[in-house]
């Protein structure tokens, strides 16, 4: 059983947003020993929970791959950066107060996305079929369901907040190919935009039992001169399970940004 909650995750944000000191409470959770490897494995079977793998220290201005994909910032066309600069984030370094953000993530609930989905400290778990992997996310509760059955995109769905997901195997390699996104999110958690053009493509591998790797490919010639790719690390968390955690009590939100309004005391 893990003992960290969305509550607490909101409170650190509002403790950076309020202009507190630069440290986040640390994950609950310690990392744990790797899980021991079986004596022979299927590297094309990705069941589990999975955790991201990548370091968190104290300090958030060391922190930026919570924030952000990549330490270097991608490729922007002139309307991504003015789309850029217009974002205020409640993240990084030039951090906004919440009653300020304009993340379309807090204050409505929106879904964040994907690939924006990956870069919050929550767990997911992948259930595997013969036609279909599903990625299930402990944050907010959100899937990304993969088709390897061999079908075509849909082209009758509307815009989507995870996009529109087909599979297939090169190797022991998913290459997931994902189309049709809305507009209404951002890739990350600082604000880098993208448009309803956006195109994702991940790469997941398992080159060992407990670890669990993704390539992603950003391509959206609206926002980025150019593809871009970042890369991700998970590791195998078997007796963990997913918690029920669902971004419907705005009235947290509400209550933050009062205080974030407020004279100082």
């Amino acid at each position: 059983m893990r003992n960290y909650r969305f509550v607490a995750t909101v409170a650190a944000a509002a403790v950076i947003a309020l202009g507190g000191p630069p440290a986040v409470i640390a994950q609950t959770k310690q990392p744990s020993a790797s899980p021991k490897a079986p004596a022979s494995y299927d590297p094309r079977d990705f069941s589990g929970v999975w955790f991201d793998d990548r370091p968190r220290p104290v300090l958030v201005n060391e922190r930026y791959w919570i924030f952000k994909f990549n330490a270097e910032e991608p490729p922007m066309t002139a309307w991504g950066e003015a789309q850029y600069k217009a974002a205020k984030s409640s993240f990084g370094e030039k951090a906004y107060p919440l009653a300020e953000t304009n993340d379309p993530l807090y204050h409505n609930c929106t879904p964040p996305g994907l690939p924006r989905i990956y870069l919050h400290p929550f767990p997911m778990q992948i259930v595997q079929t013969p036609g279909e992997v599903i990625l299930l996310f402990e944050y907010d509760s959100m899937r990304h369901p993969i088709f390897t059955d061999g079908r075509k995109h849909d082209e009758t769905l509307g815009p989507l907040w995870m996009g529109d997901s087909i599979g297939h195997w090169e190797g022991d390699t998913l290459v997931a190919d994902t189309v049709n996104f809305n507009d209404k999110t951002w890739l990350d958690r600082i604000g880098h935009p993208h448009s309803d053009a956006l195109h994702v493509v991940e790469r997941f591998r398992r080159p060992k039992f407990e670890r669990l790797v993704l390539d992603i490919t950003i391509d959206d010639p609206k926002a980025y001169t150019m593809p871009w790719t970042t890369h991700i690390e998970f590791l195998l968390r078997p007796k963990w399970t997913l918690e029920e955690q669902f971004c419907e009590d705005e009235e947290s939100f509400q209550t933050l940004d009062k205080d974030a309004a407020a004279p100082a005391k």
